[in-house]
C-alpha cells in the first residue's frame, strides 16, 4: 500500500512540475508550426520551428517558476535573491534538463515532429511527434529530478 501511495505522490509531483509547462510548450509548438507553415517553410523547417517554439514555451514557464520559488525561499531566509542564487537556479535546471535536452532538441524532437507531420499532417503530426519525443525526453529528466530530490533530502539537517 505504501508503494502505491508513494507512486501516486510522485506522479502528482511530476504532473505539478511538468504539466503546465507542457501545455504552454504544446501551444507554442502549434503556433510556431502554424507560422512556419503559413510562411511556406519546408517540412524540416516546420519541424524545427515547432521544436524551438515548444522549448521556448516549456522552458520559459519552468525558468519563471523556478526563479520565483527560489526568490521566495531566499526571502524566507532573509536573503536577497542575487546573482549567486540565480546561478544556483540555472545550475539546477541544467543538471535536470541538460543532457536529455541536447539529444531531444537537436535530433529526437525535430525527427519525431517531422515524421509526424509527414505521415499525419501538420496539426495532428506536431502533437503526435511531440508526444513520441516526450517519452524519450522524460525518462532521463525524471530520473535526474528524483536524484536531485533525494540529494536535497539527505542534505537537510
Amino acid at each position: 500500500m505504501a508503494v502505491v501511495v508513494e507512486s501516486r505522490s510522485r506522479t502528482s509531483d511530476w504532473l505539478r512540475r511538468y504539466g503546465v509547462p507542457e501545455l504552454v510548450g504544446t501551444g507554442a509548438a502549434m503556433l510556431a508550426a502554424w507560422a512556419a507553415d503559413g510562411a511556406g517553410a519546408p517540412l524540416v523547417a516546420v519541424a524545427y520551428t515547432a521544436a524551438v517554439g515548444e522549448n521556448v514555451g516549456f522552458y520559459g514557464t519552468i525558468v519563471v517558476r523556478e526563479v520565483a520559488a527560489h526568490h521566495r525561499d531566499a526571502s524566507a531566509r532573509g536573503e536577497r535573491y542575487d546573482g549567486w542564487h540565480l546561478w544556483r537556479t540555472i545550475r539546477g535546471l541544467l543538471l535536470e534538463f541538460g543532457p536529455a535536452e541536447l539529444l531531444d532538441s537537436l535530433v529526437l524532437r525535430p525527427l519525431a515532429m517531422g515524421l509526424g507531420v509527414r505521415f499525419l499532417g501538420r496539426q495532428v503530426g506536431v502533437i503526435a511527434g511531440k508526444l513520441a519525443a516526450d517519452v524519450s525526453f522524460y525518462l532521463p529528466v525524471i530520473l535526474t529530478y528524483e536524484l536531485r530530490r533525494q540529494a536535497a533530502r539527505r542534505a537537510r539537517p
